[in-house]
Protein backbone atom coordinates (compact mmCIF):
# COMPACT_ATOMS: atom_id res chain seq x y z
CA UNK A 1 0.00 0.00 0.00
CA UNK A 2 2.52 2.73 1.09
CA UNK A 3 4.63 1.77 -2.55
CA UNK A 4 1.20 2.40 -4.41
CA UNK A 5 0.75 5.82 -2.29
CA UNK A 6 4.25 7.37 -3.24
CA UNK A 7 3.87 5.76 -6.84
CA UNK A 8 0.74 7.54 -6.99
CA UNK A 9 2.22 10.77 -4.95
CA UNK A 10 4.92 10.71 -7.63
CA UNK A 11 2.53 10.54 -10.44
CA UNK A 12 0.89 13.56 -9.16
CA UNK A 13 4.10 15.18 -9.06
CA UNK A 14 5.11 14.59 -12.13
CA UNK A 15 1.36 15.97 -13.69
CA UNK A 16 1.99 18.68 -12.00
CA UNK A 17 5.57 19.48 -13.54
CA UNK A 18 4.34 19.01 -16.86
CA UNK A 19 1.47 21.79 -16.62
CA UNK A 20 2.28 25.18 -17.32
CA UNK A 21 3.41 27.53 -14.54
CA UNK A 22 0.73 30.22 -14.46
CA UNK A 23 0.99 33.91 -13.48
CA UNK A 24 -2.55 35.56 -12.96
CA UNK A 25 -4.24 37.12 -16.01
CA UNK A 26 -3.75 41.06 -15.50
CA UNK A 27 -6.17 43.28 -17.18
CA UNK A 28 -5.11 45.78 -19.49
CA UNK A 29 -6.83 49.02 -19.13
CA UNK A 30 -6.23 50.18 -22.77
CA UNK A 31 -8.58 47.28 -24.04
CA UNK A 32 -9.90 45.58 -21.33
CA UNK A 33 -8.43 42.69 -21.81
CA UNK A 34 -6.95 40.20 -20.08
CA UNK A 35 -2.59 38.32 -19.99
CA UNK A 36 -1.15 35.64 -18.40
CA UNK A 37 1.80 34.39 -19.04
CA UNK A 38 2.32 31.33 -19.27
CA UNK A 39 5.88 28.94 -18.89
CA UNK A 40 6.40 25.53 -19.36
CA UNK A 41 10.25 25.03 -18.38
CA UNK A 42 10.98 21.91 -21.17
CA UNK A 43 10.05 24.45 -23.90
CA UNK A 44 7.13 24.67 -26.02
CA UNK A 45 6.24 25.19 -29.57
CA UNK A 46 4.24 27.70 -31.42
CA UNK A 47 1.91 25.27 -32.19
CA UNK A 48 1.58 23.82 -28.70
CA UNK A 49 1.35 27.12 -27.35
CA UNK A 50 -1.59 27.87 -29.76
CA UNK A 51 -3.59 25.33 -28.66
CA UNK A 52 -2.99 25.74 -24.95
CA UNK A 53 -4.11 29.61 -25.13
CA UNK A 54 -7.47 27.96 -26.90
CA UNK A 55 -7.64 25.26 -24.65
CA UNK A 56 -7.47 27.73 -22.07
CA UNK A 57 -10.13 30.01 -23.03
CA UNK A 58 -8.04 32.34 -24.73
CA UNK A 59 -5.90 33.44 -27.60
CA UNK A 60 -2.03 34.11 -28.44
CA UNK A 61 -1.85 37.72 -27.14
CA UNK A 62 -2.04 40.42 -30.49
CA UNK A 63 0.27 43.19 -29.59
CA UNK A 64 -1.74 45.82 -32.05
CA UNK A 65 0.12 49.00 -30.31
CA UNK A 66 3.12 50.11 -28.65
CA UNK A 67 1.49 50.54 -25.51
CA UNK A 68 0.08 47.39 -25.60
CA UNK A 69 3.15 45.93 -26.29
CA UNK A 70 4.85 47.71 -23.57
CA UNK A 71 2.18 46.64 -21.19
CA UNK A 72 3.20 43.07 -21.64
CA UNK A 73 6.67 43.89 -21.28
CA UNK A 74 5.57 44.98 -18.09
CA UNK A 75 4.27 41.45 -17.12
CA UNK A 76 7.83 39.62 -18.26
CA UNK A 77 10.31 42.29 -18.33
CA UNK A 78 11.34 40.94 -14.61
CA UNK A 79 10.83 37.21 -14.91
CA UNK A 80 13.86 35.48 -16.20
CA UNK A 81 12.01 32.31 -15.98
CA UNK A 82 10.41 33.04 -19.41
CA UNK A 83 13.19 33.99 -21.45
CA UNK A 84 15.62 30.97 -22.91
CA UNK A 85 18.54 31.84 -25.36
CA UNK A 86 19.95 31.12 -29.07
CA UNK A 87 23.57 31.35 -29.92
CA UNK A 88 24.53 33.60 -33.16
CA UNK A 89 27.66 34.27 -34.56
CA UNK A 90 29.50 34.32 -30.97
CA UNK A 91 25.99 36.76 -29.83
CA UNK A 92 24.06 35.25 -27.04
CA UNK A 93 20.34 36.63 -27.43
CA UNK A 94 17.17 36.66 -25.48
CA UNK A 95 14.20 34.33 -27.00
CA UNK A 96 10.81 35.17 -25.05
CA UNK A 97 7.59 34.13 -25.03
CA UNK A 98 5.43 33.49 -28.03
CA UNK A 99 2.47 35.95 -29.20
CA UNK A 100 -0.15 35.19 -31.84
CA UNK A 101 2.45 36.25 -34.65
CA UNK A 102 2.08 34.50 -38.00
CA UNK A 103 3.03 34.57 -41.26
CA UNK A 104 1.00 32.91 -44.09
CA UNK A 105 3.57 31.42 -46.87
CA UNK A 106 1.13 31.99 -49.69
CA UNK A 107 1.40 34.88 -49.54
CA UNK A 108 4.59 35.67 -47.82
CA UNK A 109 7.08 38.59 -49.46
CA UNK A 110 9.88 38.56 -47.91
CA UNK A 111 11.06 39.81 -45.46
CA UNK A 112 8.00 41.34 -44.05
CA UNK A 113 4.81 40.08 -46.31
CA UNK A 114 2.15 37.86 -45.16
CA UNK A 115 2.22 38.26 -41.26
CA UNK A 116 -0.75 39.14 -39.33
CA UNK A 117 -2.70 37.90 -36.05
CA UNK A 118 -4.42 35.03 -35.88
CA UNK A 119 -7.29 36.96 -33.87
CA UNK A 120 -7.83 38.69 -37.76
CA UNK A 121 -6.50 41.92 -36.40
CA UNK A 122 -4.51 43.84 -38.86
CA UNK A 123 -1.09 44.45 -38.44
CA UNK A 124 -0.60 47.95 -38.29
CA UNK A 125 1.50 48.13 -35.82
CA UNK A 126 5.41 46.38 -36.11
CA UNK A 127 7.97 46.04 -33.47
CA UNK A 128 10.19 43.94 -34.89
CA UNK A 129 14.00 43.86 -34.08
CA UNK A 130 16.27 44.98 -36.07
CA UNK A 131 17.22 42.98 -39.36
CA UNK A 132 13.82 41.20 -38.58
CA UNK A 133 11.55 39.18 -40.08
CA UNK A 134 14.75 37.69 -41.64
CA UNK A 135 12.73 33.99 -42.66
CA UNK A 136 16.29 32.11 -41.71
CA UNK A 137 16.51 29.07 -43.48
CA UNK A 138 13.07 29.76 -45.03
CA UNK A 139 11.02 28.31 -42.20
CA UNK A 140 10.60 31.33 -40.01
CA UNK A 141 7.01 31.65 -39.80
CA UNK A 142 5.89 32.66 -35.93
CA UNK A 143 6.35 35.48 -33.86
CA UNK A 144 8.06 35.58 -30.08
CA UNK A 145 9.23 38.27 -28.05
CA UNK A 146 12.80 38.69 -28.41
CA UNK A 147 16.30 41.02 -26.94
CA UNK A 148 19.33 40.88 -28.59
CA UNK A 149 22.22 40.10 -25.76
CA UNK A 150 22.75 42.88 -23.34
CA UNK A 151 19.90 44.70 -24.38
CA UNK A 152 17.83 46.07 -21.30
CA UNK A 153 15.42 47.90 -23.67
CA UNK A 154 11.94 46.34 -23.72
CA UNK A 155 11.39 43.51 -25.89
CA UNK A 156 11.04 43.59 -29.91
CA UNK A 157 10.00 40.77 -32.44
CA UNK A 158 11.40 38.02 -33.82
CA UNK A 159 10.54 35.23 -36.18
CA UNK A 160 11.27 31.48 -35.52
CA UNK A 161 10.03 28.37 -36.97
CA UNK A 162 7.24 26.28 -34.85
CA UNK A 163 10.40 24.28 -33.19
CA UNK A 164 14.01 26.87 -33.07
CA UNK A 165 15.92 23.37 -32.50
CA UNK A 166 15.45 22.50 -36.38
CA UNK A 167 17.77 25.72 -37.27
CA UNK A 168 21.02 24.57 -38.45
CA UNK A 169 22.63 27.98 -38.54
CA UNK A 170 21.79 28.85 -35.01
CA UNK A 171 21.77 27.16 -31.77
CA UNK A 172 18.07 28.12 -30.70
CA UNK A 173 15.86 26.73 -27.92
CA UNK A 174 12.15 26.75 -28.04
CA UNK A 175 10.60 29.61 -26.03
CA UNK A 176 10.02 28.36 -22.08
CA UNK A 177 6.49 30.30 -22.26
CA UNK A 178 3.83 32.26 -24.31
CA UNK A 179 1.48 35.06 -23.45
CA UNK A 180 -2.59 34.22 -23.33
CA UNK A 181 -4.99 36.86 -24.14
CA UNK A 182 -8.44 36.93 -23.25
CA UNK A 183 -11.16 39.47 -24.02
CA UNK A 184 -13.23 38.97 -20.95
CA UNK A 185 -12.21 37.49 -17.40
CA UNK A 186 -10.63 34.29 -17.70
CA UNK A 187 -12.16 31.41 -15.44
CA UNK A 188 -9.89 30.43 -13.05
Amino acid sequence: MRSMVATLTLLGATALLAAPAQAEPVRWSGNGHFYEVAVVPEGITWVEAKAAASARGGYLATLTSAEENLFVWSLISNQPRVWTTSLRQGQTDAVGPWIGLVQIRHQAQEPKGGWQWISGEPLAYANWAAGKPNNLEQIEDYGHLFRVAGSKAPATWNDLPNDPTQLSLVRAQRPVAYIIEFDRQPAP
